[in-house]
Order: C-alpha cells, then sequence, then structure tokens
C-alpha cells in the first residue's frame, strides 16, 4: 500500500525494562501512530529475539538456565518435520503461536489491555527476527550455523514465516480496522558476502522474501543495525527499510538509485537517527536533525525526489533499546519524538 508516514516515529522494539506495562506505556507514548509490542529480553532468556521465535520449531532445543539455545539435529527432529508440514500445508496458525513466557509484551497487546490506545490508531507493528540472523546465530548440536543445513533451513523460513502471519493475524483482531505492519529484524546481514559466511545473495534474498510474501502483513519492513549491502535488502521488495542512520549515513546513502526506486514503488524509509547507547547523551535534537538534512540535499542532488523522500520517511532510534539501559532508552525515545516533530514542523505544517 502507498502511505506518507511524514517523519512519524516507528519503534525496533526491544526495551531494557523488565515490567511489559511500563515498557509498552513508553512505546506506545513514543509511537503512537505505529503502536509496537516490546520485545523484553531483561525479562527473560525466553524473550531473546531468537528465542522468542524458536518456540515450538522442530529439533529446537533451549536452556533456560543456561541461556542456551540450538537445534538437535537427529531421529527425533525428523520424526517432528511430519506434523510441522503438515500445520504449514494446512496453515494451521495456532501451531506458531508465541505465548505469552515468550512474549509478555504481546500478550498484553492480545489481551486487550491497550484496546483504547490501539483503537486510535490506523496502524499496529509487529516485529520478528529475520531468517537469515536466525539461522547464523542458531546453530545445531556441532556447532555449525543452522542456516548451512537444509532441512533445517527450511523449518525456519516456514517457521518464521508462520509465526509471523499468526502475530498479523491476533494483531488484527487486537486492533480492528487498523492495518498490521510486520518488521523483520536482519542485524546479521553485515555478515553476508564476507569470507566467513559462506550463504549466497540468491539464498539471502529468497529466504528473506518468503517471509517477507508470507506474512500476510498490510506493510512490511526490515531493519539491519549495521553497514551491509543495501541493494539486497531492496531486492527482496519489503516495504520499510529501516537503518542506522547515527553510524552508517553515508554508507547507506551511497545507494541513491535503489534508494529512488523503492519511493517510486510507493515505498518508505526509516532512519535510525537516534542513539541507543549513551552518545544520547552528547548530542542534540539540532544534531540529528542537520544529519538528516544533509542526507536528504545529498540524495537530492543525486537525483531523488526530495519531498517525496521526506513524504516517505520515518524517524527512529539506530536500533532496538533492549541492550541498553533504561535511562539511556527513556532519553533516545524523548529524542524520537522531539526529532519527529521538527522535522515535521520543517516540511509538513499540517502533520
Amino acid at each position: 500500500m502507498e502511505y506518507e508516514p511524514r517523519f512519524a516515529v516507528i519503534e525496533i522494539g526491544s526495551m531494557p525494562h523488565e515490567d511489559p506495562i511500563i515498557a509498552s506505556d513508553l512505546m506506545i507514548g513514543a509511537a503512537p501512530e505505529f503502536p509496537a509490542w516490546p520485545q523484553l529480553s531483561n525479562r527473560s532468556f525466553l524473550e531473546n529475539m531468537y528465542v522468542q521465535y524458536a518456540e515450538g520449531l522442530p529439533g529446537i532445543h533451549i536452556d533456560e538456565p543456561d541461556r542456551r539455545i540450538w537445534f538437535q539435529v537427529d531421529d527425533e527432529t525428523v520424526d517432528g518435520l511430519e506434523p510441522f508440514y503438515e500445520a504449514v500445508i494446512e496453515e494451521d496458525l495456532d501451531r506458531f503461536a508465541i505465548s505469552g513466557d515468550f512474549a509478555k509484551g504481546l500478550e498484553l497487546f492480545l489481551r486487550g489491555q491497550y484496546k483504547n490506545e490501539l483503537s486510535r490508531s490506523e496502524f499496529i507493528k509487529g516485529h520478528t527476527t529475520g531468517p537469515v540472523s536466525f539461522g547464523l546465530t542458531l546453530t545445531d548440536q556441532n556447532k555449525k550455523a543452522a542456516l548451512y543445513n537444509e532441512t533445517i533451513e527450511e523449518v525456519i523460513v516456514k517457521g518464521l514465516t508462520l509465526k509471523a502471519r499468526w502475530q498479523c493475524r491476533e494483531l488484527a483482531k487486537a486492533a480492528p480496522g487498523s492495518k498490521v505492519v510486520m518488521f523483520f529484524d536482519e542485524p546479521y546481514l553485515v555478515s553476508v558476502g564476507s569470507a566467513l559466511i559462506s550463504v549466497s545473495r540468491e539464498q539471502v534474498v529468497s529466504d528473506m522474501k518468503q517471509c517477507i510474501e508470507g506474512c500476510g502483513a498490510d506493510i512490511t519492513g526490515m531493519h539491519c543495525c549495521g553497514n551491509t549491502d543495501w541493494s539486497i535488502v531492496f531486492d527482496t521488495g519489503v516495504d520499510i527499510v529501516h537503518f542506522d542512520a547515527f553510524e552508517f549515513m553515508e554508507g547507506f546513502i551511497a545507494y541513491s538509485e535503489e534508494i529512488k526506486n523503492h519511493l517510486a514503488g510507493g515505498k518508505m524509509i526509516a532512519w535510525g537517527l537516534v542513539p541507543n547507547r549513551e552518545a544520547i547523551f552528547d548530542i542534540t535534537v539540532d544534531d540529528l536533525c542537520d544529519s538528516l538534512e544533509d542526507a536528504l540535499l545529498s540524495l537530492e542532488l543525486k537525483g531523488v525526489n526530495r519531498e517525496m523522500l521526506a513524504a516517505r520517511s520515518f524517524v527512529s532510534h539506530s536500533c532496538g533499546l533492549g541492550p541498553t539501559t533504561v535511562e539511556v532508552a527513556e532519553r533516545a525515545l524523548d529524542v524520537v519524538m522531539e526529532v519527529s516533530e521538527r522535522m515535521r514542523t520543517r516540511y509538513f505544517k499540517d502533520a
């Protein structure tokens, strides 16, 4: 769909808080147009971004006390494939549910804790770990990346796609009439193409496209917090591309032709301007807005329509806030709201 966010705030999802109500209140307050449920890895190991979406996958083993997760590839895994694929073929989404133990913030959204807040928004946002990062981070019992096993790779892609689809279905129920935005977080894309990772570009694009095209969201997004080959992300056809604009602005805007084509297709950019670390206390809103203005000008000089780019832009923090402190996270939320207001005032007086 074609939509103009006009520098609206959009969140990545993770927060450092342990209380899901406090975290949800803060995130909804900062991004009321795109309310998102918080991922709370400090609350439980089960909310780690890789563990959170592993629940129920064939062969997965989760050792919560030792904070370990891996795929045990053996006869038991093979036995688990038949019921798994039956659920895939039948699109039995309940088989791919994410329980409250694994996502307490999501549970609050789904049981109606924020019914009033969600009813005021045109959108609701969910998030899922992307298949490439999931498969390169999780290993089998021999410490080999799961993505290198074709059987497990297929389990990951199908499993994450249907977990995202289940999430979209349930979020739509929680916010009737709202459009569902589903993000796939792919931090490991920074390693694709390096000598250490033997995964082809074609495999990466194919796996990500399956998730994007199969999740059933009204709008899809992808986040990568490092410097990567952004042409890979654009080739997936995702609607919103989110990047760390605080650290990697120059590397991203070098892809001006891809950005131009992306915008021409009615799609959007999310500028992760606001740092998710102590630097947030040393930088001003003026500094961040000036940095964004410089980027808009640079792309305009490369032939990108500046008016269209501004209209199709979100602002955000550079990455999830989960790994940082409560003080840094709450300051980052305040700053991103100020940046949004400032940029909207400059470009869209009616926003």
